[in-house]
């Protein structure tokens, strides 16, 4: 989960390496380093705990054309200027992301050689190891660190023999090679360097490259030349700094992104024959995720079960991948992940693939691994989405779970109102988020509480799950979300005076049964708030504060009733002093498992 960048060619590297880790930095945040050849053989690395900010002023004035760096999020090792990111054993200086399992073995036997280690991670054990296989090839010693590590990693790697070089290499972890003019950028995401060019190769697993100011050779795992491809992105750029928050910035551009996604989905004919065909021949639907994806599939689950009648089940990914799962060539997998660099989505999806299964691949990153193992890829349009907790991407994946609905269903009269309401729904949008400033009013008024509760049930169950994740990932407030009928299951035992319960309503249909709850929540002292489009509800409950959703209908209701819950964990933060943009222990790409 950590970001790497590289740069040779005719600039001054340090500046690009310090642009491209700002814009990685949603990868990982807890500290960051670099290393830089100064033009005379020698390696200048430079390493701080803290953000990428400490790093730049460390580096001012730092000289050299070829260098590589990381921004980290620690997985072996705290924090700190040692554990950081560049490593360096003898003649190799390296980069790395991703986790190496085998690690404690390897540096037991390196150190039964007489090897010194200076760290706490697993990633020194790698350039340790390098130094000590290395007979002046490189690319026989990487072929040799192939063999022997076992994990996932990306490598970017700097040897004192090849001032003018950067090598690389790569397994189950992102990372891609910009071709430029009379220069090569390194990166864990092409977004790092789509300012410069939109010509990129993508490194495949147990792959090894060369790369120079003129371009890369790659080799496979064996030392042997291959063939390169290179690709156009398609990534948008944008500046580190041109907003001052991220997620606030990203919720308001939710309009555009459904918009957007909607458009680019209906336009696309082919698409829609492609989704006939995949659904059409296989009769089981299993649909897979992580954190806000995962809850994206229970709402898409809903949609499938409404629209279309077909029975569908979901699984957490980490789960998912670990047990013997039902599934034959008769089973279509719906893998959703917005990076699509998820480690556990891509190892449920290959599981998928080794048992016969077709693979639906929803994401927001067109070339992302996750699109390597895809029958299909549906891509949201939602544009760079870089604060760590998922906001217009968790609208997108919905959204497009929506329009497979309508092309797979044969209801056309069902299917003319949906596509209705979906042509409302950037307008829908729109008009929600003008409940901003009541929103903010109520984290000033509630963001001491210690615990939260959301419920709701159907579709407003799973938002209550997505609303929780979002207020516990950027507020650090202990929030759990449940079906409000579980509520007196249990629950209620932890109802009291210093309890708020935010009950999402927007199903006609259980709308009374959520307000018993509501009622059982006020008997025991708890504060309530309620967001529904339902005017009624307001007088059916003594709530002490009421969000009036704009009017809309079941499916779609749910798609604006999230952005208030979104909005409310951003103001929960920011009144409680803490960047939303960069929540501890945490980072945007999970990479490793």
């Amino acid at each position: 989960m950590c970001g790497i960048v590289g740069y040779i060619g005719k600039r001054r590297a340090r500046d690009y390496i310090i642009q491209g880790l700002k814009i990685l930095e949603y990868r990982g945040y807890d500290s960051a380093g670099l290393a830089v050849f100064d033009g005379c053989g020698k390696i200048n690395c430079i390493k701080r705990a803290g953000y990428v900010s400490q790093l730049e002023s460390a580096t001012i004035g730092t000289e050299g054309n070829c260098g590589i760096g990381h921004t980290r999020w620690a997985t072996h090792g705290a924090p700190s200027d040692v554990n950081s990111h560049p490593h360096t054993c003898g003649k190799f200086t390296l980069v790395h992301n991703g986790i190496i399992e085998n690690f404690v073995s390897i540096k037991s036997q390196l150190a039964n050689k007489g090897k010194r280690f200076l760290t706490q991670t697993d990633s020194e054990a790698i350039a340790v190891f390098l130094d000590d296989v290395y007979d002046g090839d490189v690319i026989k010693a990487l072929s040799a660190a192939l063999k022997k590590l076992k994990g996932s990693f990306a490598l970017a790697i700097l040897c004192k023999d090849f001032p003018d070089k950067i090598f690389v290499v790569k397994k189950q972890s992102p990372l891609v090679v910009g071709i430029g003019d009379a220069e090569c950028f390194v990166a864990s995401d092409c977004m790092a360097f789509s300012q410069y060019t939109d010509k990129a190769v993508y490194l495949k697993d147990n792959e090894i490259g060369e790369v120079s100011s003129q371009g890369i050779k790659l080799f496979d795992g064996n030392g042997n030349r291959k063939a390169v491809k290179i690709e156009k992105t398609a990534t948008e750029y944008f500046a580190p700094a041109d907003c001052k928050s991220f997620m606030y910035k990203e919720i308001y551009e939710i309009p555009k992104a459904v918009q957007y996604t909607a458009e680019e989905f209906f336009a696309n004919d082919e698409k829609k024959l492609g989704v006939v065909d995949i659904f059409s021949k296989n009769d089981k639907v299993v649909m897979i995720g992580c954190g806000t994806a995962y809850n994206a599939c229970l709402v898409g689950k809903n949609i499938f079960e409404t629209v279309l009648r077909v029975p569908v089940e979901v699984e957490l990914a980490s789960e998912f991948r670990y047990k013997n799962p039902i599934i034959d060539d008769k089973t279509v997998v719906v893998a959703v992940s917005q990076s699509g660099e998820t480690a556990d989505t891509i190892a449920g999806v290959r599981l998928a693939k080794s048992k016969g299964a077709d693979v639906v691949v929803i994401t927001n990153v067109a070339h992302s691994s996750i699109t390597r193992y895809a029958d299909m890829v549906l891509h949201t349009k939602a544009g760079a989405e870089v604060a760590v907790a998922a906001t217009k991407s968790y609208l997108t994946q919905i959204l497009l779970f929506l329009c497979v609905a309508t092309v797979l269903s044969d209801d056309l009269k069902s299917v003319a109102a949906i596509k209705k309401e979906i042509e409302s729904l950037p307008q829908l949008t729109q008009k929600t988020l003008a409940l901003d400033e009541q929103v903010h009013k109520l984290a000033k008024e509630f963001c001491k509480k210690q615990s939260v509760f959301f419920i709701g049930r159907g579709l407003d169950y799973a938002l209550a799950l997505e609303g929780t994740l979002k207020l516990k990932e950027v507020s650090y407030i202990h929030s759990e979300g449940f079906a409000s009928g579980e509520l007196k299951h249990g629950t209620l035992a932890l109802i009291d005076k210093n309890a708020l319960v935010i009950a999402v309503v927007t199903q006609r249909h259980v709308a009374e049964k959520t307000c018993n709850a509501l009622h059982e929540v006020q008997a025991r002292g708890g504060k309530v708030v309620i967001i529904t489009p339902f005017e009624k509800a307001k007088n059916d409950v003594e709530c002490d504060a009421f969000l009036q959703l704009p009017s809309s209908s079941g499916l779609i209701a749910p798609m604006s009733a999230i952005i208030p819950l979104q909005l409310f964990a951003y103001y929960m933060s920011i009144e409680r002093g803490i960047n939303p943009d960069k929540p501890r222990n945490l980072a945007k790409s999970v990479t490793v498992e």
